[in-house]
């Protein structure tokens, strides 16, 4: 009885930690997605992602900062963002 406890205990604490990793796809901004994105770094090995930000919305005419949000993940140093780029307003609006 006591390795039925234990063993529902580990399946249950799995799956709330696998639970918060399905969620999470990284994806680059186009017009499907309305110009929006998401990317991981490592904080402790990389600074602030902003300049791949404004690469990757460099053909959407820049990053809008002020749309700009991260997570701290489980792992000590990794953060997930999501931004948007500038078009993002106008893909909004034509919807």
């Amino acid at each position: 009885m006591k390795y039925l406890i234990l063993m529902c205990f580990i399946i249950a604490i799995t799956t709330c930690v696998m639970a918060d990793d399905t969620g999470l796809d990284f994806y680059e901004p186009s017009k499907s997605n309305a110009y929006e994105g998401r990317l991981m770094y490592d904080s402790s090995k990389e600074d602030y992602p902003i300049d791949k930000m404004i690469k990757l919305c460099e053909p959407y005419t820049g990053i809008d900062t002020a749309q700009t949000k991260c997570k701290q993940q489980s792992q000590q140093s990794m953060v997930i963002c999501e931004y948007k780029c500038s078009l993002h307003w106008s893909a909004k609006s034509n919807q």
